[in-house]
């Protein structure tokens, strides 16, 4: 199976919503390519890309390093 479809079923199990996990990804896309950094410890090389940031931003819902407070526009 594909990494990134591994990926978002564990964080489907974290926040049980298609729609807030598609806004929770979005935004956070968003402030990592404003300059954000990772709340994962994480290899710079890895994430130096936009299309990097989806995989990181599962990546940190999974690991419960993202709640609805820490997401702002």
């Amino acid at each position: 199976m594909d990494e990134i479809l591994v990926l978002e079923k564990k964080a489907l199990d974290v926040v049980k919503s298609r729609y807030l996990l598609c806004i929770l990804v979005a935004q956070r896309i968003h402030q990592l390519e404003k300059g954000a950094q990772p709340t994962i410890e994480v290899k710079e090389a890895e994430y130096d890309s936009p299309k990097s940031f989806y995989e990181l931003s599962l990546r940190e819902i999974i690991e419960g390093n993202m709640d609805l407070e820490q997401i702002s526009a």
